[in-house]
């Protein structure tokens, strides 16, 4: 996934600058107390995963850290991770080098302060595997795409070629999901506004919150429960 989405920059004085003295602070600072420990969240197909992880050292650039055992199925798969420290006010994105996952431990470069967007987020957003079908419906056509995530308050769609549609415009969205009672799929088409759309080339990412009423918000909310479900054994699997 494109985990750039996921927040936005807050450099303080350069790129470079700021790497150097995150890591400088954390060579100073990793056999204390308060240096020692972080924590780290990634968004594993959507799916907030946190847990505390112990700084080993700094070295030739590098964070190296012991990480919890999921937390090393999630950083191999998204190939970064977000770090949280009392040692700096703002959080810390950084990009997974390298990671043992048998061993759990991972080597992070590229470190810059960050805000993370996704902690502002309503609703749980997750991605969907594979992607399902949509036909996006506007007032004189219907574009087909693939939903790609999805949660109660919005979704993304992504399309192969790109079309111009404009930011704010409503439309409505169709798509199947199955659903874990009625033990079939479901047909929504749900009230949509596009919010923005991403990519410099193909696919192209389609945005949108959408407006679903109470019986469809009640589908959603079950398909999601039990999608989130899905995630949590498979990333458990994955560890076992």
């Amino acid at each position: 996934m494109d985990f750039t989405s996921l927040y936005s920059t807050r450099i303080q004085t350069t790129f470079d600058d700021d790497q150097a003295d995150i890591l400088k602070t954390f060579l100073a600072k990793h056999t204390t107390k308060d240096g020692s420990k972080v924590i780290l969240i990634n968004y594993y197909n959507g799916l907030p995963v946190s847990y505390p992880a112990t700084i080993l050292g700094v070295e030739r650039g590098n964070l190296d850290l012991d990480v919890h055992p999921q937390q090393a199925i999630a950083m191999a798969s998204d190939h970064y991770t977000l770090i949280r420290s009392p040692l700096f006010t703002h959080p810390i994105v950084a990009h997974v080098q390298y990671i043992n996952v048998d061993k759990h431990v991972a080597s992070l470069f590229k470190l810059c302060f960050v805000e993370v967007l996704a902690e502002k987020r309503e609703a749980v957003r997750l991605n969907l595997e594979p992607p399902v079908h949509a036909t996006i419906q506007c007032v004189d056509q219907n574009i087909a795409g693939s939903l790609v995530d999805i949660s109660t308050q919005g979704i993304a769609v992504t399309m192969d070629d790109y079309v111009l549609l404009e930011v704010g415009a409503e439309m409505s969205i169709k798509f199947m999901l199955p659903d874990s009672v009625l033990l079939k799929k479901i047909l929504l088409k749900v009230p949509a506004t596009l919010i923005a759309i991403s990519g410099d080339a193909s696919p192209y990412r389609y945005r949108f919150s959408i407006t679903p009423d109470k019986h469809q918000e009640q589908m959603l909310s079950r398909y999601i429960f039990q999608r989130q479900v899905e995630i949590i054994r498979g990333l458990k699997g994955a560890v076992d």
